[in-house]
């Protein structure tokens, strides 16, 4: 069976099972453009604290000694999380209960693996304070040669890539498959270019309330986010 679909002068109202193409009006359009709209970053709670990342500046080895004390005797420092005293995870960090979990180190010890890879995390009383004491970190390193080649070293196989692709792809025969197909839709579809241009920075904010905890951050999947 061959199925042949032509645009019409009203595209939007050929539906296709979906919201394609549909002059859909964004509720929160108008307040993103205009400057308006309240993001997580625009959400002070009272005695917010600030958490500033320290990163790696090395691409491979471990992180041998921080200056730990330093960084607290800095004026409105209140902590240093490192994975010493980090708390424990919710799950596996190697785990990938769904198709867009990552591999997370997240502070599970001191390997580094990439450069900029966050070794410590300060949160002070502004965001000044916990910039600045994350810089009087002064990490040293024990560094390992960067593996910048494929050869030398023993292959890695993942157990996913990507948005949960198969670490290994087989290309089969599509002619075949298409010929011995019961059923064969040919279809051309048609669709303005998108430009995906995020306008949130990147800041989230939670604040406890007893026992209940909430979280303001941008998400594109707030379900996964929840998990």
């Amino acid at each position: 069976m061959s199925l042949e679909l032509s645009l019409n002068q009203q595209p939007a109202h050929a539906r296709q099972g979906s919201s394609i193409g549909q002059p859909l009006t964004r509720r929160d359009g108008f307040l993103k453009v205009t400057g308006a709209a309240r993001y997580a970053a625009d959400n002070h709670p009272p005695g917010m604290l600030y958490a500033v990342l320290a990163v790696s500046s090395i691409a491979r080895g471990r992180v041998a000694a921080l200056d730990i004390e330093a960084a607290k005797a800095h004026q409105g420092v209140v902590e240093v999380m490192t994975p010493k005293n980090r708390p424990a995870l919710a799950a596996d960090p190697d785990a990938k209960d769904h198709p867009f979990m990552f591999r997370l180190d997240l502070l599970q010890n001191d390997q580094v693996r990439y450069p900029n890879q966050s070794i410590a995390v300060v949160i002070a009383e502004t965001l000044e304070a916990a910039t600045e004491g994350a810089a009087l970190l002064s990490p040293r390193y024990e560094v390992l040669p960067a593996r910048v080649g494929l050869d030398g070293a023993e292959s890695f196989v993942p157990r996913g890539v990507g948005v949960g692709g198969p670490a290994v792809q087989h290309k089969g025969d599509v002619e075949a498959g298409l010929k011995s197909a019961k059923t064969r839709i040919e279809a051309t579809y048609e669709t303005p270019a998108q430009y995906h241009n995020a306008m949130e920075p990147h800041a989230i904010v939670v604040a406890w309330d007893g026992d209940t905890l909430s979280i303001d951050t941008p998400s594109q999947g707030l379900a996964m986010a929840q998990g």
